[in-house]
């Protein structure tokens, strides 16, 4: 296997089969850890590290940025707010004019 492995040791991609230009160390398969091909990220989970391969015991998970609505997201959002605020007060109207509607049949 061939590793591109940048000068702090991080290893930022790799070649399983093959060959690569742009890789810079080359290592026996045998001494790939298992977990390495199915969870392998660059951005600093893996080093190269006295001629093994080893997880960093400094890497910490990114937070996941959370998703910012568009314009269009936060109108359409802001328009289902004002139709549910119209339903009830017309809710609320129809109501009023039903017990109106009562009193003055009373009469």
């Amino acid at each position: 296997m061939e590793l591109k492995v940048d000068t702090t040791g991080v290893i930022t991609g790799f070649a399983a089969i093959g060959a690569a230009s742009d890789m810079n160390v080359t290592i026996d398969d045998d001494t790939v850890p298992v977990d390495f091909i199915t969870n392998f990220s660059d951005d600093g989970r893996w080093l190269y590290k006295n001629n093994q391969i080893v997880k960093n015991p400094d890497y910490v998970t990114p937070d996941t940025p959370q998703p910012v609505p568009t314009a269009e997201q936060q109108l359409v959002m802001q328009q289902a707010t004002d139709i549910a605020q119209m339903k009830q007060m017309i809710m609320s109207q129809a109501s009023q004019i039903a017990t109106l509607s009562k009193g003055s049949a009373k009469q």
